[in-house]
Formats: structure tokens, sequence, C-alpha cells
């Protein structure tokens, strides 16, 4: 007697089945994992902003010397655009350029899919003295998600110290109160 020969494979159906679990649970990972991936962007933009921020700080204080925190256009001019990449740099003259052209850090923003605008009173630019402490007036960040999925609106101010911090905004209501009762919106 001839062995029987089984049909090997998939039918129709069973592919047509398979198929639609896939594409069910693809639509159900998709919105977390994108969501999982701009918190950790965000977390890695955050750090980086105080990282550079304390690296200003320490050149300052360890240098004694003026230090400036700026974007730079091409003419190296600090400029009030927060898209281009961030320098560090000694300024002893207050010209808002590098000294002898000569740039300590500079951060690429990296910032997608986000937005970064300055609240320092149209200067763009932060300056340290010689102790380490904000030289002129504080300023602050402010990191606006483009998208409402793709993060949280978070505060970053540089206070009369020099320190960095920041602030969230909770409520994702896209406002953030301040203590002493002003609101900070994208």
């Amino acid at each position: 007697m001839l062995p029987t020969k089984h049909p090997t494979g998939f039918t129709l159906l069973e592919l047509i089945i398979v198929i639609a679990i896939v594409a069910v649970t693809l639509s159900l990972a998709v919105p977390g994992w994108k969501m999982l991936v701009n918190k950790g962007q965000h977390r890695a933009i955050l750090e980086n902003y105080h990282g550079l921020f304390a690296f200003a700080r320490w050149s300052a204080a360890s240098q004694r010397k003026l230090v400036t925190v700026c974007p730079l256009s091409d003419k190296q001019q600090c400029v009030d655009n927060w898209e281009l990449p961030v320098s560090v740099f000694i300024d002893e003259d207050k010209d808002k350029q590098p000294d002898d052209g000569r740039i300590l850090r500079q951060m690429a923003p990296g910032i997608r899919p986000f937005t970064l605008r300055s609240r320092t009173g149209g200067r763009g630019y932060f300056r340290f003295n010689e102790y380490g402490m904000a030289h002129g007036s504080p300023g602050s960040l402010v990191l606006c998600p483009n998208e409402i999925d793709s993060g949280t609106m978070t505060y970053m101010p540089v206070n009369m110290a020099g320190r960095f911090r920041v602030e969230y905004d909770d409520d994702a209501d896209g406002i953030i109160r301040l203590r002493w009762g002003t609101t900070i919106t994208c």
C-alpha cells in the first residue's frame, strides 16, 4: 500500500487569520512604541541641555572668565534661534562672539519632534560670570512638543545662581503655572 500524502503549508483562511492577528497587534503596539521613543528623546534633550549648561557654568568658574551659551549664526554671532547648534564659549569682551574664534563645546540641537525657544528678553543667550553665576538677567528655555502625543511641554530656567532646573507640564494642558503666578505656554 502506498503512503498517503498529507498537504503541507497553510490554507488561505489560516494565512488571513494570522495576518489579521499581526495587524491588530501592531495597531496596538505602534502608538505605545512611538510614545516610548518620544519620551526617551525628550529625556535625552533635557539631559543634553543640563549637561551643556553645567559645563558652561563649570568653565566660567574654573577659568574665572565670562562664558556665553547661545546658538551661533554663520558669522559666529549669537542669534535667538535654538534650532541651530548651541555653543559654549569664552566672551570676555561681551560681544556675543567667541573670543579668538574658540568654542569650548558645541551641541547639535537634535530636538525633533520638539520645538525649543528661549525666554531671554530677546537676547537669545545666557552668560555665566567668573563665579559660575548668571551674568545679567537670567533666562529660560521652553521645550514644546510639535504633536500632542510626542511628549510633555517643559520649562528650563537658569536662576541667578546659574543653576539649570526643569519643570514639567504635569497635567498636559499646554500651560505651566509658576509659583509666582506667571504662566508659560507653547
